[in-house]
């Protein structure tokens, strides 16, 4: 087993090292307010208490009443009850999704498909943004419910998601986003988004698994409703009993983000930080290696990802899961792609999406930054990464 100081780990999107304080608190919580929140005696106010405080510091984060926090298990049980529980109240309609989605909002989709909604997909170009011009195409009825992934969690690209949220509420129509790979970019105040509806996963921002939460709009409160039935927890949306010290430590995590985003135009302004800097220094070193070319947006993207597709100085398209497995043994850990997906064999939707050639949609690499590198060697990374991939090429 290597040790961690030997471990060059660049894989935060698929998750992120929990933040030492968010390890020393939620063990804190379940050592100390273990108790059920629900439970009417004294250690139950106390644990309930705890529960609270966290749900009104997550809502300061994000500029927003506590009661528009809804305490979920992640961003996949976020975004179904978000969309089901909002299209459980209609008629059933059209749901407009981006062809570049994540597999959840798909599901939902799917699910809603079997109910008579109509399912469309907002078509995206070669570098995975959404085509503006069919706004008022796609925005006019039988249009009812939208969701668009704000930061694509593959090959990073940054939908315009403010303009499209304000072209959907002046339609009336329900607007969704899932965050996930955003918020370890910074906090941003909801209240100017006019969303209806965000969801968002805490182990991507340095939290604990198996926890997340919903933001809903104000004007949304009360029109959702649960798609389980239970104890009726989290104002009678989120049956089961909730997990206090989780809870917990992913408010401790967002206090740990120091940096904004702003809002400017209706676009999103990410922060200069470190690890934008130590990315675009990677990035440009990678290009350099003949054979890689970047994936996404070149400019409008999350500004920790690199997504590339990888081909040997002779132009042999190299294996992404092989590449993967060969850079562990350097202790350089990247990803073939979604973690969701990279798993499984089949190929990628969302490369299918952006027509990247069939010949190279396997030759995908997804490399991800966070804020607990504070230095790279990225002459280091680029050497083992382009003698990897020729030791790769020569084995075909």
């Amino acid at each position: 087993m290597r040790s961690t100081k030997d471990i060059i780990y660049l894989d935060a999107s698929a998750t992120c090292p929990p933040h030492e304080k968010v390890i020393l608190e939620v063990l804190k919580v379940d050592k100390n307010h273990w108790a059920n929140p629900s439970s009417l005696h004294t250690l139950g106010i106390q644990a309930l208490d705890i529960l609270e405080r966290s749900r009104n510091s997550i809502a300061k984060s994000f500029n927003v009443l506590p009661e528009q926090v809804l305490i979920t298990s992640g961003a996949t049980e976020s975004s179904n009850l978000a969309l089901k529980g909002y299209a459980g109240s209609l008629s059933p309609g059209r749901m407009i999704i981006s062809s570049v989605e994540h597999p959840s909002v798909q599901s939902v989709a799917n699910s809603l498909k079997k109910d008579g909604w109509t399912i469309q997909y907002w078509p995206v170009d070669n570098q995975g943004l959404i085509d503006i011009n069919l706004l008022d195409e796609l925005l006019s009825p039988p249009t009812k419910l939208v969701s668009l992934i704000w930061g694509q969690n593959e090959i990073g690209t940054v939908q315009p998601i403010n303009i499209i949220a304000t072209e959907c509420k002046k339609r009336n129509i329900f607007f969704h986003t899932d965050a996930t790979q955003v918020i370890s970019q910074g906090l941003f105040d909801f209240s100017q988004l006019e969303i209806g509806a965000l969801s968002a996963s805490a182990h991507k921002f340095r939290g604990p698994k198996g926890i997340g939460f919903l933001l809903i709009d104000r004007q949304y409160l009360g029109l959702i409703s649960p798609i389980q039935g239970g104890g009726g927890q989290e104002y009678g949306l989120r049956s089961g009993t909730q997990s206090v010290s989780l809870a917990h430590g992913m408010a401790i995590a967002l206090q740990q983000i120091s940096f904004h985003i702003d809002i400017i135009n209706k676009q999103a302004k990410f922060p200069s930080t470190k690890t934008s800097s130590l990315t675009s220094t990677l990035l440009s070193h990678l290009l350099n290696i003949k054979g890689i070319s970047l994936t996404g947006h070149p400019e409008n993207r999350l500004p920790n990802l690199i997504s590339l597709i990888v081909c040997s100085k002779n132009n042999i398209p190299i294996s992404g899961r092989m590449l993967v497995r060969e850079l562990s043994n350097y202790g350089i850990f990247v990803s073939s792609g979604s973690a969701c997906s990279s798993a499984k064999k089949s190929s990628s939707s969302v490369l299918e999406a952006i027509n990247i050639d069939k010949k190279l949609i396997h030759s995908s690499l997804r490399i991800s930054l966070g804020c607990w590198l504070t230095d790279l060697d990225c002459d280091y990374i680029t050497n083992i990464m382009s003698k990897t991939i020729e030791k790769i090429a020569l084995t075909n």
